[in-house]
């Protein structure tokens, strides 16, 4: 059936997902059926064939347009200078001669092919017209079950080249109409957690929104492509501008604990105690809204500074007074008197100096 060859070659099978497999030469006749669609690269001519089969399903041609690509994409070091397209029966003698098959005999297989479907040729074109529209339109269930019929037809003829097409038309609707879930339940998950997410943020729960949008990407990221899914996108670039706009006010929080703890440097003092209180309160109120940790930590190291000025006046004051109350109590009024003026010309200093600022 093989004559020798001119040429090296390789040999592609074509499948309804728009990939293709490569064939070995041994089974390249087998091959040559009424449904495949076959792809030979002629490495010394840098040309590509496309041979289809006078059978071959529109869900199967309608990825012809896009085989050049595909084929430079997945051998860059395959050039091809010319894309020629077949029909079966319309072979020209280059093409039999490259590919080794004599003229006569291919058509003798192509026709033994085609008297095999004759009892049931009107069926078929019937049953894979209808699986067809249905598989392009993404109804796959329906495509699969009109396809398993035309299995059965194939097996009641023992076309064993028929039944292979529909099995593997069949295998990829099964994956498509799998995916066609899956994409239903990303869009239905995105739409749910799109409109939490715009609430949270109306609400300024940052934290909460970011963890919505987290927990979004741990179930889908890592097994699907989300930047091949519009409503995914568009959730994912939500959370991306609100941490890129919350980055900005956050530095500025950070910058302004810097100038405050600059400002009052070392100061122990009751304006100190004061204004750190009144700090402490603005920023705590804001903060609330962002989850930078540096910004607690800042808070965390004034709030502590804060707490050990103010117990440290406070047993300065406790001192100060249980002094003046023993001296009462010894009748030394005088001295008393002097304690407590002690303690009010420091509140008054305080005082004095905050008015002054």
């Amino acid at each position: 059936m093989i004559v020798e060859m001119s040429l090296n070659f390789k040999i592609f099978r074509l499948d309804y997902s728009g990939s293709f497999e490569e064939i070995a030469l041994k089974n390249l006749f087998n091959n040559l059926t009424l449904f495949n669609v076959l792809i030979f690269y002629i490495p010394d001519l840098k040309r590509m064939y496309v041979w289809m089969g006078k059978k071959a399903a529109q869900s199967l041609k309608r990825h012809i347009p896009q085989i050049r690509g595909a084929i430079s994409r997945k051998y860059p070091e395959l050039k091809i200078l010319r894309n020629i397209t077949i029909e079966s029966g319309l072979e020209p003698p280059e093409f039999l001669n490259i590919i080794g098959i004599e003229e006569e005999i291919l058509k003798s297989s192509i026709k033994k092919l085609e008297v095999k479907l004759l009892p049931v040729l009107s069926e078929i074109n019937r049953l894979k017209e209808k699986s067809d529209k249905f598989f392009i339109t993404n109804n796959y269930g329906e495509a699969i079950e009109l396809a398993q019929k035309i299995v059965n037809l194939a097996r009641e003829i023992k076309d064993d080249s028929l039944e292979q097409d529909q099995i593997n038309f069949i295998n990829e609707a099964h994956i498509r109409a799998r995916a066609s879930e899956i994409l239903n339940e990303i869009e239905k998950a995105c739409n749910e957690k799109t409109k939490i997410f715009n609430q949270l943020v109306e609400a300024e729960d940052y934290e909460e929104a970011r963890t919505i949008v987290g927990e979004f990407k741990q179930k889908y990221a890592d097994k699907y492509d989300l930047s091949s899914i519009p409503l995914a996108q568009q959730l994912l670039l939500k959370e991306e501008n609100m941490v890129y706009r919350l980055k900005i006010e956050q530095e500025k929080i950070l910058k302004d604990i810097d100038n405050f703890s600059e400002k009052f440097g070392d100061n122990t003092n009751l304006i100190f105690l004061r204004e750190t209180k009144k700090f402490l309160a603005t920023i705590q109120k804001s903060s609330l809204k962002y989850f930078d940790i540096r910004i607690k930590d800042q808070m965390n190291l004034l709030q502590s500074k804060y707490n050990s000025v103010k117990n440290d006046l406070c047993n300065d004051l406790s001192k100060q007074s249980g002094a003046a109350l023993k001296c009462i109590e010894k009748g030394e009024f005088s001295r008393a008197l002097r304690i407590y003026g002690e303690i009010v010309q420091n509140l008054e200093l305080n005082d004095s100096q905050k008015a002054g600022e």
